[in-house]
């Protein structure tokens, strides 16, 4: 049993760094992709990726959640004619889903596209197509795979679809630019559909250099007969619910792929107009806005487990200073983050995008303004959703973004069609949805664990701080771009401002004893405090 427990957590920790990898990759692949093809280029691109996330939800999250978590069920048992049974039944049903989202998505290609009134963007559809079919096969490979305890091919597939899309899709939106912004888009999203197609090489090369090994284990099990499809009610019980609840996100971008082009044009903007507005929401903005996600979402994968072991050993007393941890984690991420963006929002997008200039970069600018304040509530539902799935209530976070994503909806038909506000309200629509989802998850978790929250020492010190690290970020920014330094400026502001805002953490006290206990490297931590004060032991 220990020998198995070692193995999951070995497992887990393969999956948790390479989900760390595969994110910093994805978060930096649109910011040279950008550069390279411009606007109008990513708005196709823009248009076309939320209804390819969407549809590969269905085979890409519940499904192989629900394979892994049934073929190791067999496994534990000792029955691996149940496990092969399973993973037959699974790649058939993948197969098929494969080809029905495919085929859809392909035939289907004018019609969403005109949905957003960019029509061009069908050409960015087909090219995403084959890639629905090619994800759902690698997934039923992936699912059995981490059912047997073989996490190492999940692993370096998913870095390998990375490496893949960065390198084959850059290299064909450039190729193809001067064909038209819209060949741009449709070679970048091949380059998508190639990525799938390496991943699924590496996976199947992992499965058959591990065939025979598997094969050695079901000689050693009692023989068992199962009929076809066996498994398949059981699969769909178990992923249904796990893809709603995955659904949510890639609704809020097909939301905004299909009115805010066409409500912007309502308003009398020319379709290139509405084309550019888009993507720099999309594209410039979206990206910085998400990329403090890669340190929540990583913090949201350690505290389920951590806090499940606490309520499996009745520890409630931990698992209310790991909720909690999490909540103060996620706030003293969130709000440096949106303040940094928010200050320093013009310096960081042309130190990022340089060829935005004039109108556009002040848009951009303007936008991530509007946008950065959703950081905050972004951290919040990340890390909240890993304690309370934690808390073995994994509906509850599902239920509160899904309201949200409503506001969110009602929030910008109302917003985007008043002139004056226009694209800015597809901007504040987003933290709507962020902000209620967040706040709801907060609440709930402290009143499921009864938790005591000081408002001092989880709210005001990391906004306290932050407010402080944006004065001098701003102040030294200012400093330098008046010298004539602009983008020493904005490296320095950001240099600067981090190392302040790190200061602050330890002088302020943010963290207990108890908390540094629970934190990987506390003890480096609580060296360093001590050069300050001694750590408070109440946590």
């Amino acid at each position: 049993m220990e020998k198995r427990s070692n193995s999951f957590v070995k497992g887990a920790l393969i999956l948790g760094l390479a989900g760390l990898i595969v994110k910093v990759i994805g978060a930096f692949f649109r910011i040279p992709l950008a550069n390279a093809v411009g606007p109008l280029s990513m708005s196709y691109y823009e248009v076309a990726y939320p209804y390819y996330s969407w549809l590969l939800v269905i085979s890409s999250s519940g499904l192989p959640t629900a394979i892994s978590k049934v073929v190791s069920e067999r496994v534990t048992v000792g029955d691996y004619y149940g496990a092969r049974a399973v993973f037959k039944d699974a790649l058939v049903l993948m197969t098929l889903i494969g080809i029905v989202t495919s085929v859809g998505m392909f035939f289907a290609a004018d019609a969403l596209a005109g949905l957003s009134s960019f029509e061009k963007a069908s050409l960015s559809f087909r090219a995403l197509a084959p890639s629905l079919l090619l994800v759902s096969i690698m997934c039923a490979y992936r699912g059995y795979l981490q059912g047997m305890q073989q996490m190492t091919g999940t692993a370096v597939s998913q870095i390998a679809e990375q490496v893949g899309k960065l390198a084959v899709g850059l290299y064909l939106g450039i190729k193809l630019l001067p064909q038209g912004p819209e060949y741009a888009a449709m070679g970048a999203l091949i380059g998508v559909t190639a990525s799938e197609l390496l991943g699924l090489a590496v996976i199947w090369l992992f499965y058959m250099n591990k065939r025979k090994q598997f094969l050695r284990l079901l000689k050693k099990s009692e023989r068992r007969t199962y009929k076809s499809g066996a498994f398949l009610k059981t699969l769909l019980m178990i992923a249904v619910p796990i893809t709603i609840g995955a659904s949510i996100s890639p609704l809020t971008g097909m939301v905004d792929s299909a009115l805010i082009g066409r409500s912007l044009q309502n308003l009398g903007f020319g379709e290139e107009a509405a084309q550019t507005a888009y993507s720099l929401l999309r594209t410039n903005v979206m990206t910085l806005v998400n990329m403090p996600g890669v340190l929540t979402v990583a913090l949201a994968v350690s505290l389920v487990p951590a806090i499940s072991a606490c309520i499996i050993k009745r520890d409630y007393v931990r698992a209310k200073i790991a909720a909690r941890l999490g909540m103060k984690l996620a706030l003293i991420i969130g709000f440096p983050c949106a303040v940094g963006l928010f200050v320093l929002s013009e310096p960081v997008l042309l130190l990022l995008y340089p060829k935005l200039s004039g109108g556009t970069l002040s848009l951009a600018s303007e936008l991530l303004k509007t946008a950065s304040v959703g950081v905050i509530f972004l951290s919040l539902v990340q890390s909240m959703t890993g304690v309370i799935q934690g808390l073995g209530k994994p509906n509850v976070p599902v239920f509160n973004l899904f309201i949200g994503f409503l506001l969110k909806v009602v929030t910008l038909l109302v917003l985007i069609n008043i002139p004056s506000i226009n694209i800015q309200g597809a901007a504040v629509s987003t933290v709507v949805c962020f902000a209620f989802a967040g706040i709801a998850d907060m609440v709930y978790t402290i009143r499921r664990t009864g938790m005591q929250v000081s408002i001092v020492d989880v709210f005001v010190k990391p906004a306290a701080a932050s407010l402080v690290m944006g004065l001098v970020a701003g102040a030294v920014y200012t400093l330098l771009h008046d010298a004539g330094h602009q983008r020493l400026g904005a490296v320095a502001g950001i240099g600067i401002g981090v190392l302040v805002y790190g200061v602050l953490v330890l002088a302020l006290r943010m963290f207990s004893q108890d908390e540094l206990d629970m934190i990987p490297g506390g003890n480096k931590v609580r060296a360093l405090l001590a050069h300050f004060h001694k750590p408070s032991k109440k946590a």
